[in-house]
């Protein structure tokens, strides 16, 4: 939690995505490729193969693993590893590459725009899909519903780069103009020096720890909670730049759009186009 070397907060737990597997409806648990995932999901014959979010108006945030995988990314770096705002790769050539490789998806009805936010789960936790992108947050209604799943990471397309989600950090924060700083500043060092408030708080709200000895406390009781903070690792952090706001709509909906067979090239290249406009680029 660092800006130009100075320390801004906290953190204290993950998010990120991963994939949920029904084994009541396939064997294949750790899937390496999407498209070993989609012939287990088609043999298994569940009414969905996968359950990602998709809607309408798209859901960037649930496809990124997809995107990246087929080569697309949002912005560049530049030499000190600083994102390039100016970079826009939507509508470049690996983001076409990505469209494409979600277009076939959508042709065979493994994605769909009918799958939503508020379905997708529930499509799981009811024995209707064998497989489902999702994150922490999902495993509460599976858990209680007893569906007999595995956790595994994200496969990406065969051949092609690596599947990265979004990875998200919560953290504590000292507000600059807070009334009681030096309380809010000797809870913050409490958090870092030790897991005690981090495990309080799992037990209300549990969420992926970043602390590695409540991690190595929950392996037992609690593993896939922990498989998410190992998933967050190999996941890319979400650009925290203003210029982020322009992409989420034209980039969502590209990919929504191109589920439903809009031409792959020309819905990306129109994406990306808008998102420059939008910067005035």
């Amino acid at each position: 939690m660092t800006y130009d070397g100075q320390y801004y907060g906290v953190p204290y737990c993950v998010e990120t995505l991963g994939l949920f597997v029904n084994k009541d409806l396939t064997d294949v648990t750790e899937p390496a490729t999407i498209e070993e995932l989609v012939e287990a999901g088609q043999t298994s014959g569940a009414d969905v193969v996968l359950s990602l979010p998709v809607g309408e108006a798209g859901d960037a945030y649930h496809m990124e693993p997809l995107y990246t995988s087929g080569g697309g990314y949002l912005f560049g770096t530049k030499s000190d590893g600083s994102l390039d705002a100016t970079d826009v790769g939507v509508g470049g050539e690996g983001s076409i590459a990505a469209a494409e490789k979600i277009g076939g998806l959508g042709e065979q009805g493994v994605l769909t725009t009918s799958v939503t936010s508020d379905n997708a789960i529930s499509l799981f936790t009811e024995g209707k899909a064998a497989y489902l992108i999702s994150g922490p947050w999902a495993l509460g209604d599976i858990n209680t519903a007893g569906i007999n799943f595995e956790l595994s990471k994200i496969p990406g397309f065969e051949g092609m780069d690596d599947a990265r989600p979004f990875a998200g950090v919560n953290a504590f924060y000292v507000a600059a103009a807070g009334a009681n700083k030096a309380f809010a500043q000797t809870f913050v060092a409490d958090v870092a020096r030790d897991s005690t408030i981090a495990e309080a708080m799992y037990a209300i709200n549990p969420l992926p720890p970043v602390q590695e000895d409540l991690a190595s406390k929950l392996e037992s009781s609690d593993a896939n909670m922990v498989k998410f903070m190992d998933f967050a690792e190999n996941a890319d952090p979400m650009p925290a730049i203003p210029e982020m706001s322009a992409v989420w709509g034209p980039l969502g909906m590209a990919e929504a759009n191109i589920v439903d067979g809009s031409e792959p090239e020309s819905t990306m290249t129109s994406a990306g186009d808008e998102i420059r406009s939008t910067l005035g680029l």
